[in-house]
């Protein structure tokens, strides 16, 4: 097994160093925030889509409550503009594309009855066609889900159905194609699984379902596959939770990702019940062809560890004294099989007008048999006020090859821009932060927008930001790293 490495993130090494950049186009950009979401948890958290080397398409709320779906192509020359009528009281629930087709999924609520609506706009014309109904129930029940594949190709809505103590016992739901086009009603009974807190769906570019349930008190993981052939679905479960070295640790947070392999990967974070301090970061494949579960070697969150991360820390006086606050913000696949974990620490201070705060990340990444390959700890310190919440911290992250891109906005020796640092995910090591030069306004008010953010080539990035020392509105910026 490979020894654990311990990298610091400003080291340096040998591969293409991008920094700066040069605009290739730029326009004044609306934003109208829904301010009645939850952007803590944000049900979406990207607006921009590539729908090719220098061309994507954009949601974009109005004033009224309406959202326009607008194509760009190079130069950030508009192609085409579909308005989809919503009003004030509906939700945007999904945003995704497919090679001929934009959709978005609506939810609404009338009377009682609760509603979610698909809008298909076709990427060649901006054509939008009439509103399709995709499900129906009563406000009763718990709000309804959705989940679609990586290349949009299916699509699957779904309701939770759960007894009078508000645990889930079933899932009912329908799945779409690329068309909307109904393909299969789906009804996953869980009547075996016991205390079910949290329901994870995933859905595979062929049609396969992957339930993933936190069950049992916060201490077993289970996923299951459901396919279209067989009713009865593929079980793997796992007790994550219970008495390690005397301490009973439970799940306290938990992400899930479906691969490009069509393997389900896995990574919970433990803590222990009786202090709440932070016990480890654990991970497995799920891999339902060869029906077995593979596990990675478990990390420790260790007084030693915390000591190393406070020793990077130079912006706290007060370092901290236990692990808090860290959450697992996303799952990876390198072009060598590597699982990539990023955690990221985001936090607010409490009181209705405090700032929100996004700092150090932790990455964790394994190699093709889920043992240990290296650990890396990036610092950042970012703050947003209140009422901007996450909309403009925490990262933008793309993974081309084995080079990891993050870009944050920060301010760092006097400048306040957006930041690009490059991770070598052969090694962990990490590029020192360069920054875009986009000279973005720094008053304490809104200046990026980072929903908006995408990443059309390893070089070509859209981004929505407001300059300092120009119009006071926002603008799209169609930039090129060097």
């Amino acid at each position: 097994m490979k020894n654990l490495y311990f990298l610091i993130a400003f080291c340096l090494f040998a591969i293409t160093s991008f920094g700066q950049s040069r605009t290739k186009g730029t326009m004044p950009f609306e934003y109208h925030p829904n301010v009645s979401e939850d952007r803590y948890n944000q049900r979406i958290t990207t607006k921009t889509i590539p729908t090719g080397a220098e061309e994507f398409v954009i949601l974009s709320r109005k004033p009224n409550g309406n959202y326009a779906v607008e194509k760009y192509m190079a130069g950030l020359k508009k192609k085409w503009g579909a308005t989809i009528p919503l009003t004030t009281e509906q939700t945007v629930y999904g945003f995704y594309t497919n090679p001929t087709a934009a959709i978005v999924v609506a939810h609404t609520k009338t009377g009682a009855t609760q509603q979610l609506h698909g809008y298909i706009i076709d990427l060649a014309s901006g054509t939008l066609k009439d509103k399709q109904l995709l499900m129906e129930s009563p406000v009763s029940n718990r709000e309804p889900g959705i989940a679609f594949s990586q290349d949009g190709s299916k699509l699957l809505v779904f309701n939770y159905q759960a007894d009078s103590n508000y645990k889930i016992r079933s899932v009912k739901g329908v799945l779409y194609d690329a068309k909307l086009e109904k393909v299969t009603d789906t009804n996953y009974n869980l009547n075996d699984v016991r205390d079910i807190l949290s329901v994870d769906i995933h859905v595979s570019n062929s049609g396969e379902q992957y339930l993933s349930l936190i069950s049992d008190n916060m201490n077993r993981l289970t996923v299951r596959q459901y396919n279209m052939k067989d009713p009865k679905a593929k079980v793997m479960s796992v007790l994550v939770g219970g008495m390690y070295g005397g301490k009973k640790v439970y799940i306290m947070d938990s992400r899930f990702k479906l691969m490009a392999d069509n393997q389900l990967y896995g990574a919970v974070i433990t803590a222990e019940e009786a202090s709440g301090l932070y016990y480890s970061l654990k991970a497995v494949r799920f891999n339902f062809e060869a029906d077995d579960m593979v596990f990675a070697e478990e990390f420790k969150f260790t007084p030693d560890y915390l000591a190393k991360i406070n020793a990077l820390n130079k912006t706290d006086q007060n370092k901290p004294k236990r692990f808090e606050d860290i959450y697992i913000s996303d799952l990876l696949q390198t072009t060598d099989n590597k699982l990539l974990i990023l955690t990221e620490k985001k936090y607010t201070t409490g009181g209705k007008n405090a700032p929100y705060f996004a700092k150090e990340m932790l990455l964790f990444a394994y190699d093709e048999y889920m043992n240990s390959a290296w650990t890396s700890v990036l610092m950042k310190h970012q703050q947003a006020p209140a009422e901007d919440v996450f909309s403009g911290i925490s990262y933008s992250a793309y993974l081309n090859g084995n080079t990891l891109s993050l870009l944050t906005l920060e301010e760092l020796e006097g400048k306040y821009d957006l930041y690009l640092r490059q991770i070598d995910t052969k090694t962990g090591q990490t590029t020192e932060p360069k920054g875009v030069r986009l000279n973005v306004a720094n008053d304490k008010e809104l200046a990026y927008v980072k929903d908006f953010t995408s990443w059309l080539t390893e070089r070509d990035v859209t981004v929505v930001v407001r300059p300092k020392k120009r119009e006071a509105g926002l603008r799209l910026h169609h930039i090129q790293l060097k």
